[in-house]
């Protein structure tokens, strides 16, 4: 990164390489919170928590404690939360009504706003929670330290507040989206998935009708996957076969053979964040091979199958996307255990 720095004149927060994080802190600007515009901002915004009845779930975090979504919040200032937020939060709910192609079709930008603040926030909340709560000084499942690998992702997102502009060559935006439509599990209990990989910065959600997967690897996923993912956004999917389409992006991401290069330019209209070509000047690929094992360890655990149930006795991986001649599967959506 060039020149960033001087970026503070445009008001561009970094909270993550000062480690500025604390409870009355907003964790978007770093406006110090006081009674007067004090908020907490819901990772999981709370239109989704009503729309999946998620207020009294509880989610599982990377220490393998659960927590309920009600009180996945982080700090946030009363600007930042009903303005800036709220109008991103807006445009998605409005899409995510409509339907899944509507959210396919919205702006790009906006949609990956959003999806980045789900999973900073989230990283961020565990900041402040301990990694045993039966020994709260013996440190916090997230440090600061921790956080330094996010800093990019947390300058993206100040894009919601700041004229932050992105320019790459090998992606519409600075990170692979993939959208898909659903089949709806009739039972309200099996609608909502959630899931990520913090390490690899992949993020997996399915929200009734509609699946997003993300790899905040500033588009490389765009160029590789553009032969895989894409060929099956048209069709209905069964939650089984979005499983199987995570299990690859997460593996994808896992091979990552390159660390993103990026820099900053500024001008009297903002700032603008540059991505340099991918690939680069080296000649070794991309993303290296991976094996069907990994594969499969990685579809058992979205599938919550046994091996057997993946593998063939020959060590065939088995797909539910497609049939032996290749042509889409159409699975029915009605057969247990979506159908209870």
């Amino acid at each position: 990164m060039s020149n960033k720095d001087n970026l503070a004149m445009f008001g561009l927060y970094d909270a993550v390489i000062s480690h500025d994080f604390a409870e009355t802190t907003c964790f978007l600007c770093g406006t110090k919170i006081v009674e007067s515009n004090e908020t907490k901002e819901h990772v999981f915004p709370k239109w989704l928590l009503n729309h999946f009845g998620l207020w009294d779930m509880r989610m599982t975090l990377i220490n393998g404690t659960k927590i309920p979504y009600r009180s996945l919040v982080i700090p946030c200032c009363l600007k930042c939360n009903n303005k800036h937020l709220s109008a991103i939060e807006n445009e998605v709910r409005a899409n995510f009504m409509v339907g899944p192609k509507a959210v396919q079709n919205m702006d790009r930008e906006t949609l990956m706003l959003w999806i980045i603040k789900i999973f900073y926030g989230l990283v961020y909340r565990e900041i402040f929670l301990p990694f045993d709560r039966r020994n709260p000084t013996g440190g916090n499942i997230v440090t600061p330290e921790d956080m330094e690998q996010y800093q990019l992702l947390h300058y993206m997102l100040q894009a919601s507040r700041l004229p932050i502009t992105f320019s790459q060559m090998d992606s519409d935006i600075p990170a692979s989206i993939y959208v898909f439509q659903l089949q709806e599990p009739s039972n309200p209990a099996l609608r909502f998935d959630y899931r990520d990989s913090i390490l690899y910065r992949t993020l997996y959600l399915r929200m009734g009708k509609v699946g997003i997967l993300a790899s905040f690897d500033m588009g490389a996923q765009t160029i590789e996957g553009q032969n895989y993912f894409p060929r099956y956004q048209a069709n209905q999917l069964h939650p089984v076969q979005f499983q199987e389409l995570g299990a690859n992006l997460f593996l994808k991401a896992s091979k990552f053979n390159r660390v993103p290069k990026v820099f900053f330019s500024e001008s009297p209209n903002g700032i603008k964040l540059h991505v340099l070509p991918i690939a680069g000047l080296s000649m070794n690929p991309v993303f290296e091979s991976s094996t069907a094992e990994e594969l499969v360890e990685l579809l058992m655990l979205f599938h919550g199958y046994p091996k057997e149930a993946i593998t063939s006795e020959e060590g065939r991986v088995g797909t539910w996307l497609k049939k032996e001649d290749s042509s889409f599967w159409h699975m029915d959506i009605n057969n247990p255990p979506w159908s209870i």
